[in-house]
């Protein structure tokens, strides 16, 4: 069978999250022509145990459960290799994918022709998602629109061909990186412009952790040896200064009803 969109997704030591990630992917309107990668690089959690009965359901969910540990844009990029669709994206377990995401996601990067795209996201700390409320407005509005492209990004598939896949000398900056590549390389990409992602900080992540400190540093100056842009772009989104104030005022403009 042929998907639309095929949905990468790395898991370590996130147990925890399973039971919420399989529930989001399943709300997904287009569920049935997306495909899900799991990639499980030996977590001492033994996600995979989780995720074996679900993908065993569902012939459009695979499972990379692997005997080594790897590092993030290495597990991404197993999962790009493996992936069928001609769209690709990530997602993290902590975070929270609106129903309606891969739907406008793939609406929008066929309308405008885009090569790459993001959505607009909300950003809250990991204990005060509502699991049953989270996408309502009154929730959202209590949240703050993140102006980060790296929590969320779609691509085309054929990328890896013009662009190459993520940097995996990097600890927690590949995924800047990539976008300083799709800048510096005159990519086209383009934001939806709708609250479709929630970004969940947790001390966790590895752009936070105290253990990586050190390798975070070399990730700076690895990416000041670039020489193109190794900023995330913020000044190419120079309307989320006016979003948030829009959305502060009329919430409902950026808002997209769960069902």
């Amino acid at each position: 069978m042929s998907y639309t969109i095929s949905v990468i997704i790395s898991t370590y030591n996130d147990r925890e999250f399973v039971e919420k990630k399989l529930a989001e992917l399943e709300q997904q309107s287009i569920f049935d022509e997306t495909e899900f990668i799991f990639v499980e690089p030996d977590s001492p959690q033994r996600e995979r145990e989780l995720l074996a009965p679900f993908c065993a359901q569902h012939p459009n969910c695979r499972l990379l459960a692997l005997d080594e540990r790897v590092g993030l844009f290495s597990a991404w990029n197993l999962g790009w290799e493996a992936s069928s669709a001609p769209l690709v994206c990530y997602s993290n377990m902590d975070d929270s994918m609106h129903p309606r995401l891969l739907e406008y996601v793939v609406r929008n990067i066929d309308a405008h022709g885009w090569d790459v795209c993001t959505v607009l996201t909300a950003r809250q700390q990991l204990s005060k998602i509502s699991a049953t409320e989270k996408w309502s407005l009154a929730s959202l509005r209590t949240m703050k629109l993140f102006h980060r492209p790296g929590a969320f990004t779609a691509w085309r598939r054929s990328l890896k061909d013009r662009i190459g896949f993520f940097d995996e000398a990097y600890y927690a900056s590949g995924d800047r990186e990539f976008w300083g590549r799709i800048i510096d390389r005159g990519i086209k990409y383009g934001l939806v412009r709708k609250i479709l992602y929630i970004y969940s900080k947790s001390e966790q992540q590895l752009s936070k952790s105290p253990a990586g400190e050190a390798r975070r540093r070399q990730d700076k100056e690895r990416l000041l040896q670039t020489g193109y842009q190794r900023y995330w772009p913020y000044r190419i989104f120079p309307h989320y200064v006016i979003m948030r104030l829009v959305f502060r005022l009329f919430p409902g403009r950026y808002y997209v009803p769960p069902t």
